[in-house]
């Protein structure tokens, strides 16, 4: 579908899973997005993405809003969706391709409030089969606090393997990380990306039924 950008009208994707909606962020997400922003888990593990102020939440939101561009890959341009609860229509978090090194990471997060039921999980996997299937990438990077065992069990669920340990700079810090890949063939062979004539969606009717 197209959405308004400034003075230029831009192509967006939405992609949906069984729980949830993945689609591009909107400036009525500012709220939200600064509430997750300030809870505990977002501190600890994702502290460059701290918001001060809805202006400062704002801006964020704008900046991702803008970086959407399918004319572009995630090798030059954050490609974040929201993660939306499809049962109550509620942002509950994001997930997300965007520039690493010479290639592609993902990247999310789950309000605290919703976290144990998979969606991460489920997020992370839609993400990454849509990331292979249109920007044909031939893997796909996680990276993770060393610490932050949530975060690494939601990968290695969802195909990824680890490849090295590290000192990196990461999230505005330096610090021990633990780098993942993801190749298609792994992705497929652990079950958890979804059959693509089942995941594909007509995302101007998805739009159209939330309006």
């Amino acid at each position: 579908y197209l959405y308004l950008v400034g003075q230029t009208m831009m192509t967006m994707v939405s992609l949906e899973t069984r729980s949830l909606l993945l689609r591009p962020f909107a400036p009525s997400d500012v709220e939200p997005m600064l509430a997750m922003s300030q809870e505990d888990c977002a501190r600890k593990w994702l502290p460059s993405q701290v918001y001060r102020d809805e202006t400062h939440a704002a801006s964020a939101v704008d900046w991702l809003i803008r970086q959407f561009d399918l004319q572009m890959t995630p090798k030059t341009n954050a490609f974040v969706f929201g993660v939306e609860d499809k049962a109550t229509a509620r942002l509950i978090g994001h997930v997300g391709l965007s520039p690493l090194f010479d290639g592609v990471e993902v990247g999310f997060g789950i309000a605290t409030s919703e976290q144990g039921k998979g969606y991460a999980a489920e997020a992370v996997s839609r993400a990454c089969a849509w990331g292979f299937e249109r920007f044909s990438l031939s893997a796909i990077l996680g990276v993770t606090d060393a610490e932050n065992v949530a975060s690494q069990r939601v990968l290695r669920r969802c195909g990824f393997r680890r490849k090295e340990e590290k000192m990196m700079r990461f999230q505005g810090v330096e610090r021990s990380v633990i780098i993942f890949e993801l190749t298609e063939k792994n992705a497929q062979q652990t079950g958890c990306t979804e059959r693509r004539d089942r995941a594909a969606v007509d995302n101007r009717t998805s739009l159209a039924r939330r309006r």
